[in-house]
This record gives C-alpha cells, sequence and structure tokens, in this order.
C-alpha cells in the first residue's frame, strides 16, 4: 500500500561531514515499509520545484521510519534544517524491496548517498540472525560513521586510504576475496552512485555473482506517471519493439534490479 502521509520529524542530526540522519514519526509508512524501499519528500510547504525528493528508507518500525541523506542541492539543505516536530510531506512506501537474502551469503555494498537501503539490509540480517559481509565506501575517513570491524565482517573503503581499506568499494571486494573464491551461494546486494554501482555490476558479471542494485534515477512522481526513471533493460524483443519491453521505470519496476538484466547503471 502507499500513503500520503503528513509526518512529524522526531529528530535530525548530522552524523558525519555533510550527512545527516533524520528520524520521522510515519506510523502508516512504518508499517507498510521493507528494506529496499523509499519515500517521496517534499522539503518545504513553500517547495518551489515539481520534484519531490526520493530517499531511501534507513530504517523503519514502531510507528518511525529513519532517512539517511548527503546535503547535495537546495532540498537536502531545506532538509538538514527541519526542526523537531516540523512536518514533512511523504508519500510511500515506493518500490520494490529486497528479497531472497534468507539463503546463502549476502555481500552488502553501499557507497555515497547509497547507504540508507543497504543499512536498512543490515539491520534486517543481523535482526534474523543470518551471517552477512557488509562493505561501505566513501572518499574519507570524515564520512564514515560507522567502524571497520573486519572480525565482524564490516569493512570501510575510503579513496584516499584515510580508514579501512584504500581504494573503492570494488577495491574492497577485491581485498576480501583476494584469490576471487566467494562462499558459497554468495549474492551481492548494492546501491550507491551509478559509477560505483556500474563497477560492482561489472565485478558481479565477471565473477558470476547473483546481484541486485538498487538504482538511483531522478524521480518526478514516484509512481509510474512521469515516465523520467527509465532503466534500460536486457530485453529480448523477438522482432516486437515496445518501449515497456525495452525500458524499466525505476520507481515501479525497481528501484531494485538484478544485474543480469539491465544494460548499465549509468
Amino acid at each position: 500500500m502507499i500513503f500520503k502521509e503528513m509526518a512529524s520529524v522526531i529528530s535530525n542530526n548530522k552524523i558525519s561531514e555533510g550527512i545527516y540522519k533524520t528520524i520521522l514519526c510515519s506510523p502508516d509508512i512504518s508499517a507498510y515499509s521493507h528494506p529496499g524501499q523509499f519515500v517521496n519528500i517534499l522539503p518545504s510547504y513553500n517547495w518551489e520545484y515539481v520534484m519531490r525528493r526520493p530517499m531511501s528508507i534507513a530504517n523503519q518500525g514502531n510507528d518511525k521510519i529513519s532517512i539517511i541523506y548527503k546535503v547535495i542541492g537546495e532540498g537536502t539543505r531545506i532538509m538538514a534544517n527541519w526542526e523537531k516536530d516540523s512536518k514533512v510531506d511523504l508519500i510511500g512506501p515506493l518500490g520494490n524491496y529486497w528479497e531472497g537474502y534468507e539463503s546463502g551469503n549476502p555481500i552488502l555494498i553501499g557507497g555515497g548517498v547509497g547507504i540508507a537501503p543497504i543499512l536498512n539490509l543490515h539491520n534486517q540480517l543481523k535482526k534474523d540472525h543470518i551471517q552477512h559481509i557488509l562493505i561501505m565506501g566513501a572518499r574519507n575517513v570524515r564520512e564514515h560513521f560507522i567502524k571497520h570491524d573486519p572480525e565482524n565482517h564490516i569493512y570501510m573503503s575510503t579513496d584516499d586510504g584515510s580508514m579501512g581499506i584504500a581504494g573503492n568499494v570494488v577495491d574492497a571486494l577485491r581485498s576480501t576475496f583476494p584469490d576471487g573464491i566467494h562462499p558459497p551461494d554468495s549474492k551481492i546486494y548494492s546501491c550507491g552512485p551509478p559509477m560505483m554501482m556500474e563497477g560492482v555490476r561489472r565485478y558481479s558479471l565477471q565473477n558470476d555473482l547473483e546481484c541486485d542494485l538498487a538504482l538511483e534515477t531522478i524521480m518526478a512522481c514516484g509512481f509510474g506517471v512521469c515516465q523520467g526513471c527509465t532503466v534500460e533493460r536486457k530485453a529480448d524483443t523477438n522482432g516486437q519493439h515496445s518501449y515497456r519491453n525495452q525500458f524499466a521505470l525505476a520507481c515501479m519496476d525497481g528501484p531494485i534490479f538484478n544485474a543480469k538484466g539491465i544494460v548499465s547503471c549509468m
């Protein structure tokens, strides 16, 4: 079910350089959300633009949801200044969600503004006592808010080598599995900037690993009307060409897509 709900801000805090976590009271959306889904946010009452701001849900339960976001543009700058008890217009939960993680060996990979749905799945796996690997990438140590903890299969990477594994998340994958041998039935779950996910997609294909990617695209409506969030499929048209056969919509068909089913994350 999808709801339009006036949520209220419970807390809004900066958790690392340029990154904020907001907890919202949103009973309806909280009750029906699953890891991987998102909400479409109206940053303020006087928002002048057509497009809302899509934000992945970082946690849900007990009438609350949380979002984790990086301040980049005008919308997120407004959000970073939300005060306690501020009212926020939300539409959600939107999109599909992570599935199939109950068996096998999940490898979770997040980076940049794509950390929220990965953390949501990470917490769900911990709750379900499912062993897994978590890899999180950032430009430097100031952007991380989780400790590098290899003993518990938690790996942080930084582009400048200031924390954890030096390099990007694909470098971290190669460092974690230096011989190219992965646990049986390994499956990658990833979300992050398009270039990062394209690297993860190619790694999964090269190593014959199942991989689900939560794509981040520009969205306006969030439920399939505007057609703005198209993703090109690897579709077998059998000589019959149709728009919906070749192109999916991230808001309705995704945001989670199998790596083998799309042409690119870019």
